[in-house]
């Protein structure tokens, strides 16, 4: 059963992320999710649904400079159950989850922030009841609210389950997707020619 402490290295591209305010350029719109890759940032409609892979997700916190082209620093949790204390004031809690985004196509989900640490705390209680069988969620944004602080306020996506599926072909590694993963049979030697047939002895005495 999946269980997700919320505590009171990174993955590679393409990512998929939330946006409270937008970019300041305009292309991702305000409160929206999207995806980025070395293309550049796409708005991406979840309507539809996305498929979490909760059982290699990871939790942890996040340091980062605010530089762009410089990965911000993750301390990893022993387990998504259990919480490490924060390893300094600049770090925020985050997570990575692998997800499916539709078309056979993956990201990764992987954010710090206090938005959408709220968002997996929401949703938290639901992925408690995941079936047998390794299904997975499926979910939709069904709305986005304020989170007001003492200093500052910031837009949480309200994720709700849509229902659990098996896990998706895009999310499976080795056999399970198709891949062969015992090493290929060495190639066997070509069949030699039969030897030509001995020729004829001459006629009289042979010599040895």
């Amino acid at each position: 059963m999946f269980q997700l402490d919320t505590g009171n290295d990174g993955a590679s591209g393409p990512f998929f992320q939330w946006s409270a305010r937008g970019t300041q350029d305009g292309t991702v719109p305000q409160q929206s999710f999207y995806v980025r890759d070395e293309n550049g940032k796409t708005p991406f409609d979840i309507s539809n649904g996305i498929v979490l892979d909760i059982e290699k997700m990871k939790t942890g916190w996040q340091k980062s400079e605010g530089i762009a082209g410089q990965a911000p620093e993750w301390k990893w949790n022993p387990s998504p159950a259990q919480m490490m204390q924060q390893p300094g004031e600049d770090f925020k809690k985050g997570f990575s989850i692998p997800v499916a985004i539709g078309g056979g196509k993956t990201a990764t989900w992987e954010q710090a922030g206090a938005a959408v640490w709220q968002a997996l705390t929401n949703l938290a209680p639901e992925l408690n009841k995941q079936p047998s069988g390794g299904k997975l969620p499926q979910v939709r944004m069904k709305e986005a609210q304020m989170l007001q602080f003492k200093r500052g306020s910031t837009v949480v996506p309200v994720l709700e389950i849509i229902q659990w599926v098996d896990r998706p072909d895009c999310l499976k590694e080795g056999a399970a997707a198709g891949i062969a993963t015992d090493p290929a049979p060495a190639p066997q030697p070509a069949p030699q020619p039969a030897p030509a047939p001995a020729a004829a002895a001459p006629s009289g005495d042979v010599e040895f």
